[in-house]
């Protein structure tokens, strides 16, 4: 047996997440997690399909992620990086080492709309 060690993350600035938990397989196996945070489980050495998704109202799985692992007697860790956009892929892959899916996308239109209501007050003002 070894240990399969898997952290759970959420952008920062996405709080919607945590109104839910995300949802883990092992080999096709539910793991039931209580929250977001890093859980460790006793796996044999092998090969392995790990899948993670985040229960959503629409898409129903949020930020799917899913990849073949192979694990050795040491173990291995890993990391769930669900998406800033609903509808991007979760990102599951080495501890460390993942990004949150559209976070540039969300600055981005942040930035168009802050910049939008500044002209719009200015205008308004200055009229």
């Amino acid at each position: 047996m070894a240990v399969l060690s898997i952290t759970m993350r959420r952008p920062a600035g996405g709080f919607i997440y945590d109104l839910t938990q995300p949802k883990l397989f092992i080999d096709g196996i539910d793991h039931q997690l209580p929250s977001w945070g890093q859980y460790a489980f006793e796996v044999p050495t092998g090969p392995h399909k790990v899948e993670v998704y985040v229960p959503y109202v629409f898409p129903r799985k949020a930020g799917k992620a899913a990849v073949e692992v192979v694990i050795p007697e040491q173990g291995v860790a890993m990391e769930y990086m669900a998406p800033s956009i609903t509808f991007a892929k979760g990102s599951l892959g080495p501890a460390g080492q993942q990004k949150s899916a559209g976070f540039r996308a969300i600055w981005a239109v942040n930035a168009v709309v802050i910049a939008f209501v500044v002209i719009v007050l200015a205008v308004r003002l200055f009229s």
